[in-house]
């Protein structure tokens, strides 16, 4: 547990996730012995309600705090309140701020990961991936659809469970749509078209993947390579490796953009290159303590 006195900086986090209670309180007090406490925060109505922006930014101003961690959905809802978001977040939202003297900066690590992840595993894949579709519009979409379209230059379509939502999302970020649901689950076409990558944004592939209106019939859509933002995704998982379809893990953008933002609430303390031998160490502390 942490022990706070007059000097304790902060950092608050949105996620109610008791890993990463354990992890990072491992890292900043086990293993680095820093007079820093990592604090998880809710909404005064309650765990599940949404979290007040605004005053989650009055917080960062108003404690002693390096920053905050934000994984939940005010993502895009906390930009009017910050003074500046870095180049790259602009239009996606950020899930990291940091306060700089008496300024709050947002930054979005999740980008970085996914970029990261998705190189490599084309990478590895050996595909020259032109089309991509993204199942799922949800709050990763956006960051999704950016690196894809505007990073990698990807041609981008969005289905999912509701053509309806789909579609709307689609349109709020330039990309086409593509309504998939309730078409021949054995088709390598639709309408004239494949997709060399799938992106899975969408909590559903821990259970049955046919529970999941689309996904199958996506999947059967010429797909060579798939990444999974849903972790573990199991059932994914073992239909790729069944279907000869190389699978991008949602780990492989998760661990890189955790990196970079513990680069950032960490800089000037530690070296940018040993924080993930540091977050290992940090994972071991906790497995060790349960």
């Amino acid at each position: 547990m942490d022990i706070l006195g007059a000097g304790t900086r902060f950092i608050l986090s949105t996620s109610g996730r008791s890993s990463s209670l354990q992890r990072y309180r491992a890292l900043l007090q086990e293993i680095l012995k820093f007079d820093i406490a990592y604090i998880p925060i809710s909404s005064s109505a309650g765990p599940k309600a949404p979290i007040d922006p605004e005053r989650f930014c009055m917080a960062l101003r108003g404690m002693n705090c390096i920053g905050g961690a934000i994984s939940r959905n005010i993502k895009t809802s906390v930009v009017p309140y910050l003074d500046a978001v870095s180049p790259d977040a602009k239009g996606i939202g950020v899930n990291t701020v940091i306060r700089k003297g008496d300024k709050l900066i947002g930054y979005n690590t999740d980008a970085i990961g996914f970029m990261k992840a998705i190189q490599r595993g084309v990478a590895e894949a050996n595909v020259a991936v032109k089309r991509a579709i993204v199942y799922g519009y949800g709050g990763v979409t956006n960051v999704v659809v950016s690196v894809l379209k505007d990073k990698l230059g990807y041609e981008v379509y969005l289905t999912g469970r509701s053509f309806e939502k789909a579609k709307a999302r689609a349109s709020q970020l330039g990309v086409k749509s593509i309504n998939i649901v309730g078409k021949a689950p054995d088709t390598s076409t639709l309408d004239g078209l494949s997709f060399d990558l799938l992106v899975n944004a969408a909590p559903v592939t821990d259970n049955e993947l046919s529970k999941a209106s689309g996904l199958l019939e996506t999947l059967a859509m010429g797909v060579k390579v798939c990444f999974d933002h849903e972790m573990p995704g199991a059932k994914l998982k073992q239909y790729c490796a069944k279907n000869s379809i190389h699978h991008i893990s949602g780990y492989d953008m998760y661990y890189p953009q955790m990196y970079k933002q513990w680069a950032y609430f960490l800089e000037g303390l530690v070296e940018e290159e040993t924080i993930p031998e540091l977050i290992k160490s940090a994972e071991t502390v906790m497995k060790s303590s349960l």
